[in-house]
């Protein structure tokens, strides 16, 4: 509770804030050089064919998916600094705090909590212009899975070539918001000591290479070996979670984009509370064609463009929740300005258990980045 009310007098701050620079011009930051605001509202309803109005399980709904607020700082010419912080379903967190030090002109050293330089989705593309509603699945077992998204940690990265860019990124490797320090807390019975398996005492530690070819085709690898667990005493929970990722961006200027992905390796027996380590292969391939119009639409409310987006996940592997399955997603979206939009997806999972049902979801989601 008391966090709430931390992170709401935060978030309040914010929005008087950004009202001020509105309406007094010559605001200033106190330690900072300039000082920007923006943020994000997604509004978004789920339909789920695998449940029945008889179920437990509420099938459809409205939810707030995202709410953002984030401040981004130039702190000095060489200094930078973004804080986000989001209201989900009414429980706010911490998503960025990072701060990012320019070294040798081309180079950078930043720390804090940030994306890990893994999977060209869920690394490069803003959750404010996802091609589709959602990421793919094969991204969501990645980060299930510890292998993408945020971790705490730091990295040193930058342009090797104009064409040429690299990061390596060392990092806790146990999850959002996840210390370990403070939380780690060991178990202890008079004959067994009880292991957090999800505390990752080896840590983690990531590279990626991006060859951008041209301004229209873009090339990058990714790789991670992330140690998970710890030993005490005569218990241990060992193990290691790892990942090849090569991928590929195609933006042409006709509007049609298209991204591409496959991650191959292995996920620890220990991480996974079962006999022997698991192999995987994941991947997706998705894709929108976008036409903005020459002028908006005043009585749609400003319209301003439409899309037509599609993708298509595969994941080979018999674990975890997201188990081996095919997952379609198609459907239409609308503009209202550059960034903000009107999605509704069709989604189809075909597990490849063929005593499961294939199943279908429906998402529609408004998105106001501002």
């Amino acid at each position: 509770m008391q966090r709430f009310i931390l992170i709401t007098i935060f978030i309040l701050s914010l929005v008087c804030l950004w009202c001020m620079e509105l309406s007094a011009q010559d605001v200033k930051p106190k330690n900072s050089q300039q000082l920007k605001l923006s943020g994000r509202v997604q509004l978004q309803h789920f339909y789920n064919d695998a449940f029945r109005t008889a179920d437990s399980v509420t099938y459809h709904g409205f939810r707030i998916r995202r709410g953002r607020f984030q401040v981004d700082a130039q702190v000095t010419s060489f200094l930078s600094a973004k804080l986000q912080v989001e209201a989900r379903d009414n429980s706010p967190r911490l998503k960025d705090a990072e701060a990012k030090l320019k070294i040798f002109k081309n180079y950078y050293v930043r720390f804090g909590q940030f994306k890990i330089p893994v999977w060209r989705e869920e690394f490069k593309r803003s959750s404010g212009d996802l091609i589709l509603v959602e990421r793919s699945a094969a991204s969501a077992f990645l980060i299930l899975n510890l292998l993408s998204a945020r971790q705490i940690g730091t990295e040193l990265g930058g342009n090797i070539t104009p064409k040429l860019s690299f990061a390596l990124n060392y990092s806790n490797g146990s999850g959002e918001g996840n210390s370990e320090i403070e939380i780690a807390i060991l178990l202890r019975d008079e004959d067994k000591v009880e292991l957090l398996l999800n505390r990752n005492n080896g840590k983690m530690y990531t590279g990626r290479l991006d060859y951008d070819i041209s301004d229209h085709i873009q090339l990058g690898l990714s790789g991670a070996i992330n140690y998970v667990g710890n030993e005490i005493d005569s218990l241990s929970n060992e193990g290691k979670n790892t990942i090849i990722a090569p991928d590929v961006g195609i933006y042409l200027p006709s509007g049609l984009d298209i991204e591409a992905g496959i991650a191959y390796g292995s996920i620890s027996k220990s991480f996974l509370e079962q006999a022997e380590n698991k192999s995987y292969l994941v991947a997706d391939l998705t894709g929108r064609w976008k036409k903005m119009f020459e002028k908006e639409l005043e009585l749609w409310g400003g319209l301003s463009g439409f899309e037509i987006a599609a993708g298509i996940s595969y994941i080979d592997v018999d674990t975890n929740e997201l188990n081996q399955r095919n997952a379609y997603r198609f459907g239409p979206a609308v503009y209202f300005g550059k960034k903000s939009r009107l999605q509704v997806n069709a989604e189809i999972v075909d597990p490849a258990d063929k005593e499961q049902d294939i199943f279908w979801r429906i998402r529609s989601q408004f998105t106001v980045n501002f």
